[in-house]
């Protein structure tokens, strides 16, 4: 099996993406990489990242990539569990204090004691498998920072969840104490359910 043959399955079988790290892992050398950039196989995307030059680019997949510390939570991740219907202007990502990432987000710093609580493996907008905060996380985090959340969209997203197959009102619960909104979440919830 040539080179091209070799990155054409492993393309296949990652999504289309492969990072410089697995280019030699596959024995092509580094220095081969514009090669393919040139005959159209590939594309650059980012620092060490490129992409089947066939497909369209997913900046949650390709951020993951280059900084799998980084949780998509707050609105993204609303969006990204289909409880908004609104795009979110700026890519929303928690990281644990310590840790430093470039670019254009909103950044949320966390304790490493919470840091781990709620992360799921969906499906990005594009297909591709992200880390997000699941929907009771979010809930939470909503409550605890809601001055970074309008009533309407607070409401909206109350009223998604609780029309939703996935909900979770044990674990909701269980995360309101631990984040220490129990009150808020447990009159919403007693609201929620009597409708």
């Amino acid at each position: 099996m040539n080179n091209e043959e070799k990155i054409r399955n492993f393309l296949k079988q990652n999504k289309g993406y492969i990072t410089t790290a697995e280019f030699i892992s596959l024995g092509i050398g580094r220095h081969l990489i514009p090669n393919f950039i040139n005959n159209g196989l590939i594309r650059k995307v980012s620092h060490g990242i490129y992409i089947d030059n066939s497909l369209l680019e997913d900046p949650y997949y390709i951020l993951q990539k280059k900084k799998p510390y980084a949780i998509f939570s707050f609105n993204t991740a609303f969006h990204i569990l289909n409880l908004t219907n609104r795009t979110p202007y700026e890519i929303d990502i928690s990281i644990p204090k310590g840790k430093r990432i470039r670019g254009n987000y909103n950044i949320h710093y966390v304790s490493p004691t919470f840091y781990d609580i709620g992360i799921i493996t969906v499906d990005s907008p594009s297909g591709n498998p992200v880390k997000v905060y699941n929907a009771e996380r979010c809930i939470c985090d909503m409550y605890r920072f809601n001055k970074k959340f309008d009533l309407e969209l607070q409401n909206r997203i109350i009223d998604y969840y609780f029309h939703s197959k996935e909900k979770n009102i044990d674990r909701l619960l269980e995360y309101a104490k631990i984040f220490g909104v129990y009150e808020k979440i447990n009159t919403i919830v007693e609201l929620m359910l009597k409708w």
